[in-house]
């Protein structure tokens, strides 16, 4: 018997490992300083500053306006073709405002258009769950109507955010939106547009991802979220 198939051997023989315990967050959360320390002006004025320094573009919308907003950014970017999830809280209040585009509604299976998304699609945009302030990050909850490659491929992404849903922090978003107790396949925190200095310490923006993002921080206060 060679070494690897004594390996494997062994690990078969193995008793299986018992279940890990629950993690216990609450103490975790509950001492953490800072979880509702801002106002909500305090809150946006932070996620914006934060979210620019990462060079997104942050644009604040009321409820009525921000499908124009989305419009005009698309346009500014001779964005045509538009992939975006059916049925999510913003797919209908967009219908008018994409008149001028060419939607492509993110409701086949990947496999089926997979060539088409990474070379035919212009932007995407998508819902975004909540806000950081303390760093001007975006948390994403991919699913069956918004998969992740939505807000992975495309080289321009926009992300509709009530500024209702800012939080402080990431331990205070944890807390108000408690991820673990209804486990999503996966939560996804996107700072800026795509980057890496991988090579030669440079920093390049697109090289994983879009090469721009844009924020649509609607202001929910008077009115309904998107």
């Amino acid at each position: 018997m060679n070494a690897r198939n004594a390996i494997l051997a062994r690990l078969r023989e193995a008793a299986p490992a018992a279940p890990l315990p629950r993690p216990e967050l609450e103490p975790y959360y509950r001492s953490h300083p800072g979880l509702r320390s801002a106002s909500r002006a305090e809150q946006v004025d932070a996620f914006t500053r934060n979210a620019r320094g990462w060079r997104a573009e942050v644009l604040h919308c009321t409820p009525a306006d921000w499908p124009a907003a989305v419009a005009q950014a698309l346009a500014a970017r001779g964005a045509r073709r538009v992939a975006l999830g059916r049925d999510t809280s913003i797919a209908a209040p967009l219908q008018a405002a994409l008149a001028g585009t060419e939607p492509v509604w993110f409701e086949r299976d990947l496999d089926e258009w997979k060539q088409e998304l990474f070379d035919r699609v212009d932007a995407s945009v998508t819902t975004a769950l909540a806000g950081l302030a303390d760093t001007g990050t975006l948390v994403l909850v991919p699913d069956a109507r918004e998969p992740r490659s939505l807000s992975l491929v495309p080289p321009v992404h926009i992300a509709v955010l009530p500024a209702s849903r800012l939080h402080d922090t990431l331990p205070g978003a944890m807390q108000a939106l408690r991820p673990h107790e209804n486990m999503p396949t996966n939560l996804v925190l996107v700072t800026g547009p795509s980057k890496t200095s991988d090579i030669q310490q440079t920093l390049a923006f697109g090289a994983h991802g879009p090469k721009e993002l844009v924020i649509v921080l609607v202001d929910d206060s008077e009115g309904s979220a998107p």
